[in-house]
């Protein structure tokens, strides 16, 4: 049940709101939010949508950076790029939200989330932020979120080479073509930077980054029998970072997908197949003899299906059921003894069942959407979840929304299986989302405000006894979204997030947090140019060790000049004023508790680059 909070009393007040405006007909976006194509007006949740233009024009150099331009994320980095980052949708850890690429899960099942810095800009189509609890149609992890990437499809032919500080290199290129019913898509890349020293009083060296991507999209469709699909992404990434057991990272990942869909009067049928491996490697950049390094890998097989059946212009129904395997049996942790599995797991192999159904409605006067599913867990057994949205238009320019919904967590392998601690009565983390919404689009403006409450039950926490089901917590917020075509001149982007996060154990605020975040973007086309500017705020954090973080504002530029009909230059600038901030603690003196190390942000980098269109 809601409390009486100001954000509680604020989503009481949304549901008697009016709104009195223009008609103006909502930007036709189709999205997969519901893991099929809708208008995103259909989707009754808080969406955001990064196209492939979107993403070449911010002139970021990594997914975290794009991403943190939006309402409801703040990403913490503990270095710079392609090192750690925690990302926290609406005040939740990383992994308590739920990371798809090409609709296949991905990710280490030892840390139970998807490390987004090492996943190479190159290979992204489109991004999809589904902000709230989504685990009706998703399953285990989507308890704050989904963000779902789609790899390079588009009709893209380019080459592109950019330079910049810190010995900065990136090579890219992107061909796709189509012939008769074939479509091709291949995208490469390679990308690499001595970076900077990413902690103070800790080893003095630059901290770089290199990453190799390479992936595929091929597609044939044969008509009456449907059409397939085969998506192959592979990235090998190494990455540089300050500690005293290990300090460097290899990362190798990939998926391989086959799908099928075919459309036959009101059916429409989706099946995919995937392999997925997560490889990390952690080492030293100077091992001594006999030293021996940690090393995760999770192999993931996955099966899916959905059938849509659309019983009349106002609803659709939809189902599907989908299977996953999960195996860290080849992992290696350095500290198992001889007694003792060689992958630091008591248990090393698990696997997921769910089915779902859904129903879609929308006559224009009322949007409903309601979805059910069971997931039949290996190591935990049965888990139901749910989801009900219900929206109003409102004079043909907004739409009215408010939902509820379920979500859960299955324990990790780390959690559940660690040769250092088990617990047979661990039992998955639950959440419930409470939220209401109000998307408008007037006057060639669109604007969206979400107001939420979550409640996290059951979550993890090590004690002296291992792993054990002991907190709770609660996030309360607001988010507040723009849209502005033409003001003066300039097209603006911009909003605006609070969120209260609180352990109810304990009533502090969770650690990381940043309560108020603001993200400002304008852009102008001028003739052969495009000039953009960007500023983000976030306000003041607690660390790990209840140490002060203090605020911080970045501002950071980008621009884009067509010197001829097929070469484009690109140039921009990170963190325009050079601000010095911390994002993170490094190190304490166990016996006084202060601070010994802090991590620091990117000092300013200027990266310029060409891109010839073929």
């Amino acid at each position: 049940m809601l409390t009486k909070t100001p954000v509680a009393l604020s989503l009481a007040a949304l549901f008697s709101a009016s709104v009195a405006a223009q008609s103006q007909a909502i930007e036709h976006i189709t999205v997969t939010a519901n893991k099929f194509e809708q208008p995103i007006e259909n989707v009754l949740a808080s969406v955001d949508v990064i196209t492939r233009d979107d993403i070449e024009r911010a002139g970021v150099r990594d997914l975290p950076s794009l991403l943190s331009n939006f309402a409801g994320i703040d990403v913490v980095r503990s270095g710079g790029q392609g090192q750690t980052t925690s990302l926290f949708i609406r005040g939740a850890a990383s992994r308590h939200s739920l990371v798809v690429v090409d609709g296949v899960r991905i990710g280490s099942a030892s840390l139970g989330y998807k490390s987004l810095e090492a996943v190479p800009l190159n290979s992204i189509e489109r991004v999809e932020i589904i902000r709230g609890a989504r685990a009706a149609w998703y399953g285990s992890d989507a308890l704050a979120g989904v963000i779902n990437i789609i790899t390079r499809t588009g009709d893209s032919r380019s080459v592109s080479l950019s330079s910049g500080s810190d010995n900065y290199v990136n090579a890219q290129g992107a061909y796709a073509f189509t012939q008769g019913n074939f479509k091709a898509a291949f995208n490469l890349g390679y990308e690499k930077t001595d970076g900077y020293n990413v902690t103070t009083n800790q080893d003095p060296d630059h901290d770089g980054y290199e990453n190799t991507n390479m992936g595929a999209r091929l597609g044939y469709d044969f008509n009456r029998f449907g059409a397939v699909e085969f998506i192959g992404q592979y990235s090998d990434a190494e990455v540089e970072y300050d500690g005293s057991s290990s300090d460097l990272s290899h990362f190798e990942t990939y998926h391989l997908s086959l799908g099928w869909q075919k459309s036959h009067g009101a059916f429409a049928h989706s099946l995919k197949t995937a392999l997925v491996k997560d490889d990390n490697l952690n080492s030293l950049q100077n091992p001594y003899e006999g030293y021996v390094a940690n090393h995760y890998i999770t192999e993931r097989d996955e099966v899916s299906y959905q059938l849509n059946y659309a019983v009349n212009d106002a609803l659709t129904v939809s189902s599907g059921l989908d299977y996953y395997y999960e195996d860290v049996g080849d992992s290696v942790n350095a500290y198992a003894s001889g007694d003792q599995p060689k992958s630091g797991f008591t248990q090393q192999t698990r696997s997921n069942k769910g089915v779902y159904v859904g129903a879609y409605f929308d006559n224009e006067t009322l949007q409903t959407n309601l979805v059910v599913r069971n997931d039949d867990h290996s190591a935990f057994g049965g888990e139901a979840t749910y989801n009900l949205s219900v929206g109003v238009p409102l004079a043909d320019i907004a739409t009215l929304r408010a939902s509820y919904g379920t979500g859960f967590k299955a324990p990790t392998f780390n959690d559940a299986s660690s040769i250092w601690g088990t617990n047979p009565n661990l039992e998955p983390e639950e959440s419930t989302n409470a939220e209401l919404g109000l998307r408008i689009a007037v006057g060639g403006a669109q604007y969206d405000l979400a107001l939420y409450q979550n409640k996290f039950d059951n979550l993890i926490a090590w004690g002296m006894n291992g792993p054990e089901n002991v907190d709770q917590a609660s996030f309360e917020g607001i988010e507040v979204s723009a849209q502005l075509e033409d003001v003066f001149g300039l097209v603006h982007s911009a909003n605006f997030s609070y969120v209260d996060a609180q352990d109810d154990n304990t009533g502090q605020d969770l650690v990381l947090r940043a309560k108020r975040s603001v993200n400002w973007g304008v852009g102008k086309q001028f003739d052969k140019w495009y000039v953009g500017a960007q500023l983000q705020y976030r306000s003041s954090r607690e660390s790990y060790y209840r140490t002060h973080l203090p605020s911080y504002t970045l501002v950071n530029l980008n621009a884009q000049y067509q010197l001829v009909d097929n070469l484009r230059f690109d140039f921009s600038v990170e963190n325009l004023t050079d601000k010095e901030y911390v994002t993170n603690v490094a190190g304490t003196d166990w016996s006084t508790g202060a601070i010994t190390s802090e991590y620091i942000g990117s000092e300013r980098k200027v990266v310029a680059g060409l891109t010839l269109t073929l």
